[in-house]
């Protein structure tokens, strides 16, 4: 056999020792890891959840589904493009890199973004870098090129992870917050990745990569404009009557009425307290209950 003759095929076991390396190191360190829980801990809810009456809250996991749906895409699919593109492995290397670098800022300032730009504009962005990263894929021929698109992860994922938890943590009870976070993972990471891995292989195998990115990419610019739209119309608070917990900012009911000593004094039931609250006076005769005199002992 000649040396044109042999075909060479890549050794990946270095790379799956290094996976299991990494992994028993990851396991270890949880080890040490104190965790305090503060207040009461969460408690998974039952099988019949009355949050999801609410409508804005299935309006985002079902974004978050779609969401998840380009996130495979890109895992799954991108590096065979690069591959398709004559781009080299330690470009692969270099762009998987790149991914989970550009996660790190973005989780470290995710609360200060949420604070300005809100849970809706962050995930309408999500949308829209996604959109840009598909089409921008379509027209490259360089692998390398590839590599600062990336950075663009730290949006798609990081932001709109950050958004999505912050967001369903305030509008669910605390008692079903571990259940309905972990429907927004399922959607995500399982339902999402399944549903993509085979629409994306039909779209690649019968009208190529650049149909693929383009149909992506027009897909998720269709469901961010659609979240956002229902966003703006439904209402702020929807269905609260269904639920329970002190975390969800309901509406003011009416007041209560305490009676003290035949005084009436109104305690509103918001969770803001007011600046001066009047504290009634009570009488010596209503604070201290009269204790009947026992009778004395007959001396005989």
């Amino acid at each position: 056999l000649t040396k044109s003759d042999v075909i060479l095929t890549p050794d990946y076991r270095p790379s799956f020792y290094f996976t299991i390396a990494s992994s028993l190191v990851s396991v270890v360190a949880v080890l040490f890891i104190q965790m305090e829980e503060e207040g009461s801990p969460l408690i998974p809810s039952p099988p019949k959840i009355p949050i999801l009456k609410n409508k804005r809250l299935l309006t985002l996991l079902g974004t978050v589904f779609c969401l998840g749906m380009c996130h495979n895409m890109i895992q799954n699919f991108l590096l065979w493009y690069i591959e398709d593109i004559d781009g080299s492995h330690i470009c692969m290397g270099i762009v998987v890199l790149t991914e989970h670098l550009s996660e790190i800022p973005f989780f470290f300032f995710g609360e200060y973004a949420i604070k300005t730009f809100g849970h809706t504009r962050l995930i309408a962005s999500a949308c829209i870098v996604y959109a840009f990263r598909f089409l921008s894929y379509s027209i490259i021929s360089k692998p390398w090129l590839i590599v600062p698109l990336e950075i663009g992860n730290g949006v798609t994922l990081a932001l709109m992870w950050s958004a999505a938890a912050s967001y369903v943590c305030q509008v669910t009870p605390q008692k079903h917050q571990a259940t309905t976070l972990g429907l927004l993972g399922g959607l995500h990471f399982q339902l999402g990745h399944f549903l993509s891995a085979i629409l994306a292989g039909e779209f690649i195998t019968h009208a190529g990569f650049k149909a693929a990115w383009w149909i992506y990419a027009t897909f998720i610019l269709g469901i961010g404009a659609l979240y956002v739209t229902a966003d703006t119309l439904l209402p702020e608070i929807d269905n609260y009557e269904e639920l329970e917990g002190d975390n969800v900012g309901k509406q003011p009911m009416p007041s209560e009425i305490i009676e003290v000593t035949n005084v009436a004094i109104e305690r509103p039931t918001s969770s803001v307290a007011p600046e001066e609250r009047t504290v009634p006076v009570l009488t010596a005769q209503a604070a201290e209950p009269e204790i009947p005199a026992q009778p004395k002992e007959s001396v005989q």
